[in-house]
């Protein structure tokens, strides 16, 4: 009889336990999924509308075990990331994706490869043209696949201090001698109007030396903008001040 009342109590209990998880799933199941796109597009409907199929299969998920690492492997290959991801209790998610911008390119063999501003690959195309206007994306060479992110970190940095980056930079290049020893490796940013910005030992400091070439720019004639190269370089050793000088093409 002990032993028979134990189990009815076991019995009730889980009976009670499953009851609860059925009604907290309920309560707590997803039933809208409110999505903000920000694009770079003038009609992002269609966009819009995939991405909305694509977030709809959460709908009925508890939105207790759900993270934004969930959704973020849901929207990976598109040209979407997730910005943002809010649970609002009981039953809604609010997701925020931003486009990925597409800005280089790389030449493999005839067939470009395009790559956002994370130097992230988007997709492959047989001409240098960017999907969203038409133009030249920034070629870059010589430069590995490991090494696209933070180079495409220090153009963005380029970007935000000379204005732009497609529309005055034609490519991006590294300059690295592995074979010489103390060479330090250059990044070399070759502009539309003819200038060269070379960005000495990049790795270092990179954002102060862009700074210093672009208030060297602001000081040249139009005719010195149409050729010649600013270096923006560390005077002395490790504790040296940044500085950046113009030389005339020869």
């Amino acid at each position: 009889m002990k032993y028979l009342r134990k189990m009815v109590v076991l019995i009730f209990g889980i009976v009670f336990v499953a009851a609860l998880v059925i009604c907290v799933g309920r309560i707590f199941a997803v039933k809208n999924v409110n999505v903000n796109l920000i694009t770079y597009e003038n009609d992002c409907t269609e966009s819009y509308a995939q991405i909305k199929d694509t977030l709809k299969k959460y709908k009925g998920s508890s939105l207790l075990f759900l993270s934004e690492d969930d959704i973020a492997k849901s929207v990976s290959g598109s040209n979407y990331v997730v910005t943002s991801c809010e649970k609002k209790f009981p039953c809604t998610i609010n997701v925020t994706l931003k486009e990925r911008l597409e800005v280089f390119a790389v030449s493999v063999g005839g067939i470009y490869s395009m790559y956002d501003n994370d130097g992230i690959y988007l997709r492959s195309a047989e001409n240098n043209e960017n999907d969203i206007d038409g133009a030249e994306n920034v070629l870059l060479t010589g430069i590995a696949v490991e090494q696209l992110p933070s180079v495409a970190g220090i153009a963005m940095s380029f970007k935000d201090t000379f204005g732009g980056l497609r529309s005055i930079v034609t490519s991006i290049n590294i300059d690295s001698r592995p074979n010489i020893e103390g060479y330090s490796d250059k990044l070399i940013f070759n502009m539309r109007c003819g200038l060269i910005i070379q960005i000495d030992d990049y790795k270092d400091n990179s954002f102060e030396k862009i700074t210093a070439s672009y208030k060297k720019f602001c000081l040249l004639s139009d005719r010195q903008k149409m050729s010649g190269t600013i270096r923006g370089y560390r005077m002395g050793d490790e504790i040296g001040i940044i500085n950046a000088d113009y030389s005339a093409l020869k």
